[in-house]
């Protein structure tokens, strides 16, 4: 006759793991979303930031004649445009990032200081997060899903000895 083996454990605790298991199930399950989410917002950031830093840099960016490769508003903005197209960025309705001159975008220089100083700026371009409010909805939170990231570089200009250039 076969002996019937017995748990280490007494019964009432087998239950316990399972218990705590769904106790610590959401906490694990929305510290794994957080992370992945705010991985996703820093590099979206980085994106961003790396969009303005091209454009002012193409801005900056004169021969060496003085004269500027990129002057217009429109050729910086498109060149930051390709940038964040390049890189698939989408807004919060997923569709791709629109740059506008003066509403999410400016380009312009300051003559005050000597050299004159530029500045690319992104503002206010909405990124929707992915998994962390959904998650939080669960527990009868209201997180935002929409975050709005800024990013804004300043060069001077580059090869020139006086400006403006002629």
């Amino acid at each position: 006759m076969p002996v019937k083996k017995r748990s280490l454990k007494p019964r009432r605790e087998r239950g316990s793991v399972v218990m705590e298991m769904a106790l610590t199930l959401p906490v694990l399950l929305m510290m794994v979303a957080g992370t992945i989410d705010i991985g996703l917002l820093f590099w979206e950031k980085e994106v961003l930031t790396n969009a303005s830093r091209e454009g002012a840099r193409a801005g900056a960016r004169a021969t060496i004649s003085g004269k500027p490769e990129q002057t217009t508003v429109e050729g910086v903005r498109s060149i930051v445009q390709a940038y964040l197209d390049n890189y698939n960025l989408r807004d919060d309705s997923g569709a791709p990032i629109t740059l506008v001159n003066g509403t999410n975008f400016t380009y312009e220089w300051d003559f005050g200081h000597n050299p004159p100083i530029l500045s690319v700026e992104l503002k206010n371009i909405p990124v929707k997060m992915l998994m962390l409010p959904n998650i939080d909805r669960l527990f009868g939170g209201t997180f935002s899903n929409v975050v709005y990231l800024n990013a804004k570089t300043t060069m001077a200009p580059q090869w020139l000895s006086t400006y403006p250039p002629s």
